[in-house]
């Protein structure tokens, strides 16, 4: 093993502890711990070349009053607080790989420490903090064990001011990028303009035929038409694309008394998928695909005109119905995502009609795993479906020579380098039906990565990341297109421009409550498939949970202070802004203080019912949002003993713009309960909003 340090350190090698054992059958870890005094105000690097005889620790400085991570976008964590030293012993969420800059404050002072090379680091917890490295087995060390320290004051946003500075100065960032900021960004593809003052919404239901395209008094006549279809005509050929289960819907249907919604939905499902098939009405191979969607709409609203409405109408989540309603409502920026990749379902007239509108419109596709292609239909999705040579040869493989599983242990892991032919496909085949404006990849910007040990594709995590970097880029240089991601880790953020899970992180594996149908905080079904009940359903954040990721106490806004004017990012779609009942006000305020995008599930069911609290919100929020989306957020102060009140400060070109929240119950100083008061932005429609309990 080989230390090394910057010359005038070198002494501090004495301080060197040895190899020990983390816990009994651990492997041996080397560890080097550091010491407050040998941390001076400028940037230090410490860095180790270690082999793979076990894990190398750097144990950050013992006795810190508190700890301030990114973790749910930042928190602080008094190391008083048993309960949060246990969370954080436990594990969270959170990976180094986010965003990898932590502080460790000692009264009037700080130590920030930033992981270069976060793709083998971890942080861990006993009674101190360390930052973990482990090599991969028989690749030696593809990422240095270096971490970079320096002494600050004790003010929690100089972890991200630290940061920031180190970024832009330092001769070499290791893995991370140089900032791209949003405003270079918007230079570089003028539609990214229309990401600030964008509310993010996930659209539901079929694209194609959904229950709202045939008037609910008539949906009992229309299935009885379709079973008794003559043999040989459009409603007969129709049914003979029916799965079994579809068809026993369709006949218990046409013998109701009502439609009921679980019948309608499965029949619609049904109908929805058969207008894709090309041999409906024998169409031509060359004809393209949304022209042979269009062509069986078509035949399928003149042969039953008197059920169905007008073919320009169909649709849920994805028509133009919807796109109407919200503009007409008063949405004249959004950033929409449909629920899946809607790969054969297409709406050039949908993306059409968005584009005239000005809104953002891209699917949500997946290159994260990939399953058989004999899989049953309820063990598989969309976007792991590729062709046996993928499942065969593009599967992740470990060390030990078995496949990597995939997401819910199905499949495998899906090499980026193996999928890149794919992806390429895929996107050219659907962008040439439909042109769309966005696009969102999956888990990529998570910066979950792999060692891969096939003999065809290898590759060390570093080499993983640089194709999942490599993909992403293209999206917007091949393709013109404002790009997405789950996650936002600052090793993506300048190839993204949007991403989902890093102020909610996903919460669903951290309380059995999410998981228990007894419990009022259970999750939901993923059922009706236009509205499953885990993303529509509103339920209370299990109390478990509360602190840290819903407790403005110690929340935050640290990264929004590190990369918030570089990419735009909000919460997990499995935890949209309405999905925590309870919290619903906090999350508002939240979204206000920190200038956050709310996240919001839509269908046209849903909509009316969710328009007067979303456009509410939105009328406060949206300006705020257009004016300092690309601002850096340059201050924060708690106002109040109990850290109700905060106070968060935007530079932009003009000004600064100082926008102050009361979480708490009573009045302070002029600010009401559960209210935000914005300053310095004369424009504004209102200067101040109140939240809704």
């Amino acid at each position: 093993m080989k230390l090394t340090l910057i010359p005038s350190l070198l002494s501090v090698c004495a301080g060197w502890l040895g190899c020990v054992c983390l816990a009994a059958g651990a492997a041996p870890a080397q560890e080097r711990t550091l010491t407050l005094e040998e941390i001076s105000t400028s940037r230090v690097s410490f860095k180790a070349e270690v082999g793979e005889a076990g894990p190398f620790i750097w144990w950050l400085p013992d006795g810190a009053d508190s700890f301030v991570l990114p973790i749910s976008a930042g928190i602080v964590v008094d190391a008083a607080r048993a309960d949060l030293m246990r969370m954080l012993q436990r594990g969270s969420p959170w990976s180094i790989s986010e965003l990898p800059v932590l502080g460790l404050r000692f009264g009037d002072a700080q130590v920030v420490v930033i992981v270069p090379w976060p793709h083998d680091a971890e942080l861990i917890v006993t009674h101190r903090l360390g930052i973990r490295f482990s090599a991969a087995k028989g690749r030696g060390r593809a990422a240095p064990a270096e971490i970079v320290v320096q002494r600050r004051p004790a003010d929690a946003l100089e972890v991200a001011r630290g940061f920031r500075e180190w970024r832009r100065s330092a001769a070499d960032c290791g893995a991370i990028p140089r900032l791209r900021l949003l405003t270079q960004k918007i230079a570089d593809l003028p539609k990214v303009e229309r990401l600030p003052g964008a509310p993010h919404f996930y659209l539901w239901g079929p694209a194609l035929f959904s229950r709202h395209d045939v008037p609910k008094g008539k949906w009992v006549a229309f299935a009885k038409a379709l079973r008794d279809a003559a043999p040989g005509s459009l409603g007969a050929r129709l049914v003979t694309f029916f799965s079994v289960k579809q068809r026993a819907a369709l006949h218990e249907l046409a013998a109701a008394e009502w439609p009921v919604d679980y019948l309608t939905v499965e029949v619609a499902g049904a109908l929805d998928a058969a207008l894709t098939e090309r041999g409906l009405l024998h169409h031509d191979a060359a004809l393209p695909d949304a022209e042979v969607i269009r062509r069986n709409q078509q035949a399928l609203a003149a042969a039953f005109a008197a059920y169905l409405h007008s073919p320009q109408s169909w649709g849920d989540g994805m028509s133009l119905p919807l796109l109407d309603s919200l503009h007409e409502s008063g949405i004249q920026r959004a950033l929409l995502v449909l629920s899946d990749l809607h790969g054969r379902s297409f709406r050039p007239d949908v993306v059409k009609k968005a584009e005239e509108l000005g809104y953002l419109l891209g699917p949500y596709d997946s290159y994260h795993s990939v399953h058989s292609p004999d899989a049953d239909a309820d063990e598989t999705w969309e976007t792991a479906q590729f062709d046996r040579a993928a499942y065969e040869e593009g599967r992740i493989i470990r060390a030990d020579g078995s496949g990597d599983e995939g997401f819910k242990k199905r499949g495998y892991h899906f090499s980026p380098q193996a999928a890149w032919p794919y992806m390429q496909a895929r996107v050219n085949r659907i962008a040439r039906e439909v042109p769309y404006s966005a696009w969102f990849i999956d888990c990529d910007a998570t910066a979950e990565c792999f060692e891969d040990y096939s003999p065809t594709h290898p590759a060390t995590r570093v080499e993983d990341i640089a194709a999942r970097r490599r993909r992403l880029a293209w999206l917007e240089s091949a393709h013109g297109m404002v790009v997405g991601s789950e996650g936002g880790s600052v090793l993506f953020a300048d190839v993204i421009h949007f991403g989902h899970g890093v102020h909610t992180p996903y919460l669903g594996h951290l309380d059995p409550s999410f998981r228990d149908p007894r419990s009022p905080s259970y999750l939901g079904r993923h059922w009706p498939p236009d509205a499953p009940e885990a993303f529509f359903k509103p339920v209370p954040a299990p109390p478990a949970l509360m602190t840290p990721y819903f407790d403005p106490a110690v929340r935050i806004p640290l990264y929004r202070a590190a990369l918030g004017d570089e990419v735009i990012t909000t919460h997990h779609w499995s935890f949209d802004s309405l999905k925590f009942a309870d919290v619903k006000a906090t999350r508002e305020l939240l979204e206000i203080l920190h200038q956050v995008p709310p996240l919001y599930h839509l269908n046209r069911e849903s909509w009316p019912k969710r328009r007067a609290g979303i456009l509410r919100h939105l009328a406060f929020w949206g300006p705020l949002h257009r004016e300092l989306a690309t601002a850096p957020l340059t201050g924060h102060s708690c106002l109040s003993a109990d850290r109700l009140v905060q106070r968060t400060t935007f530079r932009t070109n003009n000004s600064e713009i100082i926008i102050t929240v009361n979480f708490g119950e009573k009045t302070h100083e002029n600010h009401p309960p559960h209210s935000a008061t914005v300053s310095g932005l004369p424009t504004l429609p209102a200067s101040v909003y109140r939240a809704e309990p």
